[in-house]
C-alpha cells in the first residue's frame, strides 16, 4: 500500500506540472517562444517534518534560447499530504555539447517566478509572480515555525530560480539533475 501511494503522488505530480504548463502555454507564456523539447524527470527526498518530498521538474527549451522549468512537490508525512508547491522559472539557457549521451544545459538566474504553494497541516496559502508581486511577500517555510519573508523578486530568484546547469539525455525525453558522468 505504501508503494502505491508514491506511485500515486509521483502520477499526480506529473499530471499537476504537465496541466500547469499547458495552461501556462495556451495564456501566451511568459516567453512567447515555441517549445522545442520537453524534459522530465522525478526525485523523492526526505521531508523536514518526518515525511517525504515527491518532485517532478518538467524543463521546456523554447526556440528562442528561453527555458521553462516547472517543479511539483508534495510532501508527505503522517500519512497524509502536508503540502504542495509549484514552483514556474523562466530565463534564458546555453546549450553545451554532447558527452557520453548528456548534453549540459546551463539555465541562467531566472528573470521571472511563480511559486504557487499551500499547506493543509501548516496553513498557509501562497500565490507569487515576481512580474506582478508587491514586497515584501512570504515564501513557503522550509522548517515547522519559520517565517520566510522575500523583501524582492531578487529574494524570490535566490531562493528558486538560481543559475543551474542540467543534463538532458540524448536518448530520450529525460533529465538529470546531477552530471550523470561524474
Amino acid at each position: 500500500m505504501k508503494k502505491f501511494g508514491k506511485i500515486v503522488a509521483i502520477v499526480m505530480a506529473a499530471a499537476a506540472v504537465t496541466a500547469a504548463a499547458a495552461g501556462f502555454a495556451a495564456c501566451g507564456g511568459e516567453s512567447a517562444g515555441e517549445i522545442q523539447k520537453t524534459y522530465i524527470v522525478s526525485e523523492t527526498t526526505e521531508g523536514a517534518t518526518a515525511g517525504t518530498n515527491y518532485s517532478v521538474y518538467q524543463l521546456h527549451l523554447l526556440d528562442n534560447s528561453r527555458y521553462e522549468l516547472v517543479k511539483t512537490t508534495y510532501t508527505y508525512g503522517y500519512s497524509m499530504n502536508l503540502g504542495t508547491y509549484s514552483v514556474e522559472t523562466f530565463g534564458t539557457y546555453t546549450a553545451g555539447s554532447s558527452v557520453d549521451g548528456y548534453t549540459s544545459y546551463t539555465l541562467n538566474r531566472s528573470d521571472r517566478a511563480i511559486v504557487n504553494a499551500y499547506s493543509l497541516a501548516g496553513g498557509f496559502n501562497i500565490y507569487i509572480d515576481t512580474a506582478t508581486a508587491t514586497y515584501p511577500v512570504e515564501l513557503p517555510a522550509e522548517s515547522e515555525g519559520e517565517k520566510n519573508m522575500a523583501q524582492s523578486a531578487d529574494d524570490v530568484f535566490d531562493a528558486y530560480g538560481a543559475q543551474m546547469t542540467v543534463y538532458v539525455s540524448d536518448a530520450n525525453n529525460t533529465f538529470s539533475l546531477t552530471n550523470p558522468n561524474a
